[in-house]
């Protein structure tokens, strides 16, 4: 006799099929991949070529600053500010460098360029430095005077005193004038000594001038009155000349 048992709908854990160990475990490995982003590429090295040429643009960007604050900060000119205008010294006369010697003349020997008492006594009291320059002169008149400045240095000034007094007197010789020791012509003259003289003491230092012009005319004390006029007045260019 075959008995009827009653049906009921089947569970889910009746039906549920069974997978394999080994299935499981790349079913699990595929869920985590899923949730994992890509690994990123590693960077590549820097190189020495682009390591100096980040510091250039390190370096301009820095320059390119600093040059903009350094323009800020300048003080802004007048507009009506006026050029710079070379000064002249103040004189009666306006005096040129001669063409003939365009730079001055110097010598540590002043005795090989004087004469008479004057030469015998640098001998004895050797000077430190001889300077010459030749100027030129225009009188109201047109003519021209041409004037030897030399500049001698002493060691002491007592020793610069006793040479300008000893110039001073008649018949004692004279640093040669720049005519006189032939280092320029100019015809007729053989030396400016016939003109006008003039000196100064200066510390250490002996100023002499003399000058002359080849037009003289028939007064020849007046002559001599102008040409020690311009001598000087052409003491003050020694400042110019040094020594």
């Amino acid at each position: 006799m075959t008995q009827n048992l009653p049906r009921f709908p089947p569970r889910p854990t009746d039906t549920a099929p069974l997978y394999p160990a080994d299935e499981l475990v790349k079913l699990q490995s595929i869920m985590d991949n899923r949730g994992q982003q890509p690994p990123r590429p590693p960077q590549p090295p820097q190189t020495p070529k682009r390591i100096w040429l980040g510091r250039a643009l390190a370096l301009v960007g820095v320059a390119v600053v600093s040059g903009f604050v350094w323009w800020v900060l300048q003080p802004t000119d007048p507009v009506d500010k006026p050029a710079a205008v070379p000064q002249k010294t103040a004189g009666e006369f306006e005096f040129t460098t001669s063409t003939q010697l365009p730079e001055p003349v110097k010598d540590s020997d002043c005795a090989a360029h004087a004469t008479s008492k004057t030469q015998a006594f640098l001998k004895t009291t050797p000077c430190l430095q001889l300077t010459r320059m030749l100027y030129t002169a225009k009188l109201p008149d047109g003519r021209t005077v041409y004037s030897s400045v030399s500049v001698v240095r002493m060691k002491t000034a007592e020793e610069a005193r006793q040479l300008e007094a000893l110039t001073e007197q008649n018949d004692t010789g004279n640093i040669k004038d720049l005519v006189l020791d032939k280092a320029v012509s100019i015809p007729p003259l053989t030396t400016l000594a016939n003109g006008g003289y003039a000196s100064e003491v200066r510390d250490r230092e002996v100023v002499i001038v003399e000058s002359d012009s080849p037009s003289k005319g028939d007064d020849a004390l007046a002559h001599n009155t102008q040409m020690k006029k311009v001598s000087q007045d052409a003491i003050r260019l020694a400042s110019s000349i040094g020594s």
